[in-house]
Order: structure tokens, then sequence, then C-alpha cells
């Protein structure tokens, strides 16, 4: 417990810590800093969002009485235009702690998608956001929009990028070697380094509303990397209402026992394409039944983030292991401003 305890506060630390001037001054008036907040107004209307001198200037939301909004730029109480988002873009994270350390045969949780999510817009669900196997860092998930290559030859792509429109998609961290992955009948690759050094396996899910069963599978085949033993482990999706089960995929992890991490991560991202986010459809999701081995573990520590350089477009709730999340309508409940997020802690264990 005591363990957990202090994993939790160096989280609350990361979000938090930021340089603070030694020596307090008047603010210059000429040169606001915008401030995190929230207005209301003799009309009805409210605002929140960025606030420069007690007035509505920065990046922000107006709220009106007839239930309706603008998000955009502001400047002294003026609109001066819609916010267009550039991707890549963070709607919304869940920074989170396992109960324990885990050796990991398996990893799997349940995606509910409950509302249909078209093609136009460009969405990243990421429900093993960032995790770590033997302090190797993955994620993966499922993409309205993916592709990659047939192959992968000296640590370079090979041949056309094939488009697979909706996917999944699995990555780690940490090399480009070739026979760090293993491609499923059907699927495509990618060994990169625009993120750090990385290899991913994709192949197509026709995936929409309906329930989604993600897991990460220890298998039995091994590689030799960098004079390492390696493990392969799978990504498997299994969707509920097709009763069937797709592979993405697998990846070589350090060593033949994996260590999978205390601290998990989970994020919804739009990318590729720039968004007006007035015109974003609302979406809803849910992330529970999260198990390691097959067996349920417990979640005693829960902080969503918020990238500052957008508006709050996300709405997040943590209840008894299972997450909510909601998409793609403005949101005004306060934040606590960290290091290159804003944030919310949603749980706490006692």
């Amino acid at each position: 417990m005591n363990r957990l305890k202090s994993l939790c506060f160096l989280v609350l630390l990361l979000l938090v810590f930021h340089w603070v001037p030694m020596r307090a001054q008047e603010e210059n008036p000429m040169e606001p800093t915008a401030k995190l907040g929230s207005l209301t107004f003799s009309d009805g209307s409210s605002y929140y969002g960025e606030i420069e001198l007690g007035q509505m200037s920065g990046i922000g939301t107006q709220f009106f009485t007839d239930g309706t909004w603008r998000t955009g730029h502001f400047q002294d109480n003026k609109y001066l235009a819609d916010f267009i988002a550039k991707p890549p873009w963070h709607m919304l994270g869940f920074d989170f702690m396992l109960d324990q350390v885990y050796d990991m045969e398996t990893f799997s949780m349940d995606l509910k998608v409950l509302t249909d999510v078209p093609d136009s817009l460009q969405l990243y669900i990421a429900p093993f956001g960032t995790g770590e196997l033997n302090g190797t860092q993955f994620y993966s998930g499922i993409q309205t929009q993916c592709g990659g290559y047939y192959s992968v030859i000296k640590g370079e792509n090979s041949g056309r990028f094939i488009p697979l429109g909706r996917a999944m998609i699995f990555s780690r961290w940490g090399t480009r070697a070739s026979l760090a992955l293993k491609k499923a009948e059907g699927g495509v690759c990618e060994s990169s380094g625009y993120e750090d050094d990385f290899v991913s396996v994709r192949n197509r899910l026709s995936w929409n509303k309906g329930t989604y069963t993600l897991t990460l599978k220890k298998t039995k085949e091994t590689v030799m990397l960098d004079s390492v033993l390696h493990t392969y482990v799978e990504m498997q999706v299994y969707d509920h209402k097709k009763r069937q089960t797709y592979s993405c995929g697998a990846l070589a992890f350090p060593g033949t026992n994996l260590e999978l991490s205390q601290r998990q991560y989970i994020f919804f991202e739009l990318y590729g394409k720039r968004v007006n986010v007035n015109k974003l459809p609302q979406l809803k999701f849910v992330c529970e039944n999260y198990r390691v081995n097959g067996n349920p573990v417990g979640i005693p520590f829960v902080v969503s983030t918020f990238s500052k350089e957008y508006p709050q477009y996300a709405d997040a709730m943590f209840k008894d292991g299972r997450f909510n999340i909601e998409l793609g309508k403005p949101n005004a409940k306060p934040l606590t401003e960290g290091n290159g997020v804003n944030y919310r802690i949603l749980y706490e264990a006692e």
C-alpha cells in the first residue's frame, strides 16, 4: 500500500510540477497572463476558458441560455473566430494505477462504443494507452482510419502505403527491427522514428457501435533481439456482436516472464485532419472490465487529463472500475493546472 501511495504521489507530482518565479511582481496589463476560469454574465450566459484581466480572452467556450454554445478565440469579451484543432489532439486521457505489478499472461478490457462514429472523424481510441512490459513502453487500440506497409526491411518501411480503413493497432517503442514484429494474416506494419523509434502492427477491424474485448496475450514464441531473448505478445479483438476474434499481429518484448507496469494510461485522440470543434459529433464510450490473466484488477487511483492548448471538449467519470467517456461537447467543470496538461482527480482509494 505504501508503494502504491508513493506511485500515486509521483503521478501527481509529474502532472503538477512547473517552474514558479522566485519574486512576485505586479502583472503587466499590456501582456496579461491567461488563467483558466469561468465567468457569468447578467443575461444568464456564461463562459469557461482562458481569462485575462477579468475578461473572456484566449481560448474558451461561451454558453448561451438556450443551451447552445460557441468555442473559439476571444479577446476583451469579443468572439474572434472558431477554434480549429490542429492534430494530434488528446481530447481526454486517464492516468491510472493498477493495484499492483503483475506477471502477465493476458491483459484485457471491454470497450463499449455507445454511439456511431463517422468515418470522416479520424479518432484513435487507446484503452491500452501507455503501459510497459519489462520496462518497454507500448500502446494499442482502434482507429477510424489506419494503414501501414507490407514489410519492414533493415528498419525501414518497404513498398507502398496500404490504407486499411477502420482498424486495430499495436505499437511498442525502443526498436526499428523487423524481427520485433509479426504481422497477422491480411495485416500491415510500420517502423519509424517520428515518435522516437518504434514498430507497429495493424489490421482491419470493421468496428462501430458495439462491444469489443481487447486483449494483449503472451505467446510461446520467442526471438533473439540485440542479444536478448524476447517474447512475442499478440493483440486480439473480440467482436461481441459477430462473436468473432480478430488478430492485429504480435510484437516482441524483452524477457520470458513479462512484468506489466502498475501505471497505465487511456487516451482518446483526434489525428490527421484539422477540425472545427463547433462541428464535432457528440460521442459516448465506456472502458471497463480490466483484467490480468483473466482475473479482475483493482484500480485505486484515476486522474483525467486534458491538453492545455485545446478547449475542454470531453467529460469523464470513474466508478467501480468503469470509465465513462463523452466527447464532442464543451465541459465547464473546473480543472487543476498542471505541467503541460490540466487535470482532475476522479478517484483515490482510502
